[in-house]
């Protein structure tokens, strides 16, 4: 009992230093001392579809805790190229407690694409709070 109790342990820990997800975010973040993330955030959500004629369809969503808070998104269409993810297009809204957009845009066929969104959090006094990442699952086309 107390060897599988270990063994069990042991697996755990594994399995959390393995499937670490590093974050990523286009240009640079602002210097400044922020909450862990998700602490203001009630989700953030990422989509990619892209129909037969290559027409990528993109969204991006946010869900504020606080209704005082304000958010701005930023949602890029990436392109893997050389094992890199690179920007192809990008859009950006803000606004309070509940953030969206959806664009479209044409991409080219043999490659592989996501959406990746970075949220800013800012309180009511404009200071900012936090920031989050989410990405799409890829897609290729």
């Amino acid at each position: 009992m107390k060897t599988t109790r270990k063994l069990i342990s042991i697996l755990l820990v594994a399995c959390m230093l393995t499937t670490g997800a590093g974050a990523y975010a286009s240009g640079p973040l602002p210097q400044g001392d922020y909450t862990p993330m998700w602490s203001n955030i009630d989700a953030l959500g990422a989509g990619l579809t892209i129909n037969s004629m290559g027409k990528a369809t993109c969204s991006a969503s946010l869900e504020l805790t606080n209704q005082s808070d304000t958010g701005t998104l930023y949602m890029y269409l990436q392109r893997a190229v050389d094992g890199k993810w690179t920007d192809v297009k990008s859009w950006s809204t803000s606004g309070s407690l509940y953030v969206s957009m959806a664009q479209q845009y044409y991409v080219t066929s043999g490659y592989y694409y996501r959406v990746h969104v970075v949220a800013y959090i800012y309180n009511s006094q404009g200071t900012l709070k936090e920031i989050a990442t989410q990405e799409s699952d890829t897609v290729y086309y």
